[in-house]
């Protein structure tokens, strides 16, 4: 019995040590059309969304795809950052 919950701690150690490292990684990517970029960390939160150009004058849909694929591509990166550590 003793032995599972030793088990459980030092995984549940391993776990925050896993997610303090993911935090301390930052992906910073550019949607397809340039008109963003973003930065996440490797638990796959939003840090800062910066507008590249002038999106006043921009569709709303044309923009709102781009934006869509930035954050697709950002999330991707950091799932590859995050397999390879």
């Amino acid at each position: 019995m003793f032995d599972k919950i030793k088990q459980l701690m030092q995984l549940k150690s391993q776990m925050a040590e896993i997610k303090k490292r993911l935090d301390a990684m930052v992906i910073k990517t550019q949607s397809p059309k340039k008109y963003i970029e973003i930065t996440i960390n490797g638990s796959q939160e939003v840090k800062e969304v910066v507008f590249l150009c002038d999106v006043s004058s921009l569709n709303k849909e044309i923009l709102a795809k781009d934006i869509q694929e930035g954050l697709n591509k950002a999330i991707k990166e950091s799932q590859a950052m995050a397999a390879r550590t």
